[in-house]
């Protein structure tokens, strides 16, 4: 895999559109300060899915879209798009080149692409796992952040091992593992707590339906049996409907062969006939009339009757209607009433969850503040320690003072006393001679002291010839007493000379031996201060054990309250189920009152349209009747004038007396037929009105049932009767019990279905990660020790000696095990990483970066400056392992080192003709200049 180029739009400092090209080997990006050659790192980072601003050193991600200068306006959008090669299929894509893109808008919306396919960031980062590549991999090394490898957390360096032993996809799986376990968990105790609850709805629902099914099975044959009745009944009306039309349509052909034969007849009596066929015509007219009024006034009578009884019906409905009006009340004030329970409950639950909450948020911000006193501690324990560190080491170097000037007093003081010729024999000898010499004196002056005492005594008796004697005697005496204190000075000179004087100055203020003894106090403080560290050590040490303790102590009782708000959580759900439930409920009886307040009200109509009906038909049979009896009259007064009119043809009539009789005879019968018709049709439509009325279905669905009905009507009304009276023992039925039973059913049953899977889930999960981590464990100490042993190797080349090892500061637990850094420079001793100097912790991170190379190489690495510390004699070293590992690595390195821009294959200049725009300019060999970037 190669980086093959970067095409940067919008972001940050590259305001056009900027095409960068890449070749193997190494790439040197170099320009003056300020010019945004660290931007074009920020735009890989940023196109590998890089969220943290801060990393990106800006406030808010949107602060990466160019913001304009004084000559441009802001853009509103950034862009950046990474083309790699994939010859070798490093990448798991079916591809040779393969682009990234990520495109940010000001509104805030980003998009990411692969090979211009709108993906997620998670695929991105999955496509780059264990290559090496990404925006926190070792295969990006920033300016100033070369503790991300020398961090001073050994758990922030595991990322190089777990890097290059390829196990990054694992630990994100294994976290995604616990992650759903824990779920998985959580999800099983609130099913667990949900099914409870569930169990008793399923209860009760099970007897209300299978008391609804009995009712429901009972309705159905009541409709079954009312069907059969009235499928009967529309049979016999409907074949007595066919033999009246069967009847009638005989009749009629017989009727008009026998007209046409008067009218033959009449073809001959026209003229005498004119007004006696006129009268006849009207004559059929005023009964066909009288017939239809008879027809109408029996149709009218019936209509009456069906109505009348269809008015019972109503009333007994509207009465059956009212008293389950009244069951539905009493059951919604059933229901609200709990439905108030159940939210004062919910209320009650909601109070003691926030007081849980609280608590929660309590114990949570005790323990941070207990976490952060630790850490504070820590981190004066750690300064202490160091401070320990320099005092003994001042010590030491004290130690070492004294013992030089320890040295220099005995040296000093044997080289005094050999310059002085200093000697013990020589010095008794002339202490013996001064204390002679002293004895002498006081013997020679003790003696003259008496002889003054005698003088003195016998001065009354003057006797001036014993004064002469005594002065005589006394004179040489002091003569001698004067040489031997001269010889007393010479000996006193002499012992001055060989004693020696030179010891006051080493006493003396400024002497050695003061800075011997200032040198002691000074190790005797040092002492002190290191007593009194470690003492304040152990006092911190003591303190973070116990807010260690707490802390324990305080997440045990923080554990007890999230389980307590779990649960209380669960029962809440549960209680806001319930509610919803006795809120559906409430709302499908209100409904169901409505819909029977509805039909009563409908019924209530019927019936008054009904009586209206009757009113409306009684009068037109009034009116039916009144014209009965004007036909009537109409029809005498015409039959009398016809029999005066017919006296003159009687002859004729003669011969259709015999036909006339049998057309009036034949007109009648048709005339009874048309009556019987009308009555059978409107019996058949009652029927079907009545069915439709009362059920709400057409009869007509139901015809074809009609030959397979084997009782009678006499049986069926007999089953109907008793069928109802099984319904009345049924009493209130919870109509919906059946279908909220099957939902709750269903529920239960898919809950514990739920419930079963969870747990073989749970298992399952549990075995995965078990075997995630063994796998891992082993893969990630392979890759660390193969780390160990280059790591030293590579140190011992950078640093020309010395040895370096790495450590894990917890064996046992591989997974969660930190590494420790630990460096020794020729010369020095075994030490912390943190103790090195500047360039010392480069060039170590150099060497593990490199060691890490040499396990598993990242296709590209982009290092950010990371010379800066080195001195020329490392950056040679440096660039000679540039040029190894170049060959299987590409190398694109941002810097100001003159020796490393000349060990580059190639190089990018980067410049801001225009300010506050960046623009690439490629630098070849033969020192030409092409301009690269385009508007």
């Amino acid at each position: 895999m190669l980086l093959k180029s970067i095409d940067i739009l919008g972001f940050k400092s590259f305001a056009d559109k900027t095409h960068l090209e890449f070749s193997r080997g190494i790439t040197s990006l170099l320009g003056p300060n300020g010019c945004g050659k660290s931007n074009i790192l920020d735009s890989v980072k940023w196109a590998l899915g890089e969220q943290s601003s801060r990393s990106l050193r800006a406030d808010k991600m949107e602060d990466v879209i160019f913001s304009g200068t004084e000559s441009r306006k802001a853009l509103n959008l950034a862009e950046v798009t990474l083309i790699l090669s994939n010859e070798k299929e490093e990448l798991p894509l079916d591809l040779t080149e393969i682009s990234i893109k990520r495109r940010l808008y000001r509104s805030g919306e980003s998009e990411y692409f692969i090979n211009n396919t709108p993906v997620r960031l998670r695929e991105i980062r999955e496509l780059f796992f264990d290559t090496g590549v990404g925006k926190s991999a070792y295969s990006i090394m920033e300016q100033g952040k070369i503790d991300q490898i020398l961090s001073s957390k050994p758990e922030d360096r595991r990322f190089i091992a777990e890097e290059a032993a390829g196990i990054t996809k694992y630990r994100i799986r294994e976290i995604e593992a616990e992650r759903k376990l824990e779920k998985t968990k959580e999800n099983m105790r609130q099913v667990g707590g949900i099914i409870g609850e569930v169990r008793r709805s399923w209860e009760l629902l099970k007897r209300q339906a299978e008391r609804t099914r009995n009712y429901r099975v009972l309705t159905e044959q009541v409709f079954e049996l009312e069907l059969e009745i009235q499928l009967l009944r529309l049979k016999d009306f409907l074949e007595q409907k066919e033999s009246t039309e069967e009847k009638f349509l005989g009749k009629t052909l017989e009727r008009d062969a026998l007209r046409q034969g008067i009218e033959a007849i009449n073809k001959n009596m026209e003229l005498d006939f004119d007004l006696v066929n006129s009268m006849e015509s009207r004559l059929i007219e005023n009964q066909k009339k009288l017939y239809k009024i008879d027809l109408e006034k029996h149709n009218n009578e019936s209509q009456i009757k069906i109505l009348r009884e269809r008015s019972s019906e109503l009333e007994r409905k509207i009465a059956s209607d009212e008293e389950r009006e009244r069951g539905i009340r009493a059951k919604l004030a059933r229901l609200k009433e709990e439905l108030e329970g159940k939210k004062r409950e919910l209320n009650e639950l909601s109070a003691l969850l926030k007081d849980v909450q609280a608590n929660i948020q309590g114990f949570e911000r005790d323990i941070k503040q207990f976490e952060a006193r630790i850490h504070e501690n820590e981190s004066e324990i750690l300064r202490l320690r160091r401070d320990t560190l320099s005092l003994e080491e001042e010590i030491e170097a004290r130690r070492i003072d004294l013992r030089r000037i320890t040295d220099d007093i005995v040296t000093q003081l044997d080289q005094r006393l050999k310059d002085l010729g200093y000697s013990t024999q020589s010095r008794k000898k002339i202490e013996e001679e001064i204390l002679s010499a002293v004895e002498s004196i006081r013997i020679q002056i003790s003696g003259r002291l008496k002889l003054l005492e005698d003088l003195s005594r016998v001065q009354e008796e003057s006797a001036k010839g014993d004064e002469k004697k005594i002065l005589g005697t006394t004179l040489p005496v002091l003569q001698e007493v004067l040489a031997r204190i001269e010889t007393l000075g010479r000996l006193f000179t002499e012992y001055r000379r060989v004693t020696p004087s030179f010891l006051e100055e080493f006493l003396a203020p400024e002497g050695i031996i003061t800075r011997k003894r200032e040198i002691d106090r000074k190790i005797s403080a040092i002492l002190d201060g290191i007593n009194r560290k470690r003492s304040r050590t152990e006092e911190l040490q003591q303190e973070s054990r116990a807010l260690n303790a707490k802390i324990i102590e305080y997440r045990q009782t923080l554990e007890g309250l999230r389980v307590n708000r779990a649960r209380m959580n669960t029962q809440k759900i549960g209680l806001d189920n319930e509610v919803k439930r006795l809120g559906a409920e409430i709302s499908e009886q209100d409904i169901f009152l409505k819909a029977n307040a509805a039909e009563i009200e409908l019924s209530r109509q019927s019936l008054k349209e009904i009586a209206m009906r009757i009113g409306q038909l009684t009068k037109e049979k009034g009116v039916l009747e009144e014209e009965n009896r004007e036909l009537k009259r109409d029809l005498s007064s015409l039959e009398d004038k016809i029999a005066r009119k017919n006296k003159t043809l009687i002859s004729r009539e003669q011969q259709l007396k015999g036909k006339t009789a049998k057309l009036e005879k034949l007109q009648s019968g048709l005339e009874r037929l048309q009556m019987d018709l009308a009555e059978c049709k409107a019996e058949i439509r009652n029927l079907y009105q009545n069915f439709s009325d009362q059920h709400s279905r057409d009869l007509s669905e139901f015809e074809s049932r009609t030959l397979r009905i084997d009782k009678t009507l006499k049986e069926l009304r007999a089953g109907l009767l008793g069928r109802k009276d099984e319904l009345k023992k049924l009493g209130q039925v919870n109509l919906m019990a059946v279908e909220e039973f099957a939902e709750v059913n269903d529920r239960y049953t898919f809950l514990s279905g739920q419930l079963n899977d969870l747990r073989k889930a749970s298992e399952d999960l549990q075995k995965i990660t078990r075997e995630i981590r063994n796998e891992s464990a082993e893969l990630f100490l392979e890759a660390y020790n193969r780390i160990n042993k280059n790591f030293h190797l590579m140190f011992r080349r950078l640093f020309g000696g010395g040895r370096a090892e790495l450590k894990l500061t917890d064996p046992a637990n591989v997974l969660e095990s930190g590494i420790e850094i630990f460096a020794q420079p020729p010369g020095k001793k075994l030490e912390n990483i943190a103790l090195l100097s500047g360039g010392e912790k480069s060039l170590t991170a150099i060497g593990l970066l490199f060691a890490t190379y040499m396990v598993k190489p990242s296709p590209f690495c982009i290092l950010d400056e990371i010379d800066a510390a080195l001195d020329e004699a490392n950056i040679v070293r440096f660039i000679q392992l540039l040029r190894e590992f170049s060959t299987g690595s590409q190398f694109i390195v941002i810097t100001h080192n003159k020796k490393t821009v000349a060990g580059a294959d190639t190089m990018l200049g980067i410049t801001m003709e225009e300010s506050g725009v960046s623009k690439i300019v490629a630098l070849r060999l033969e020192n030409k200049v092409e301009e690269k970037s385009s508007a």
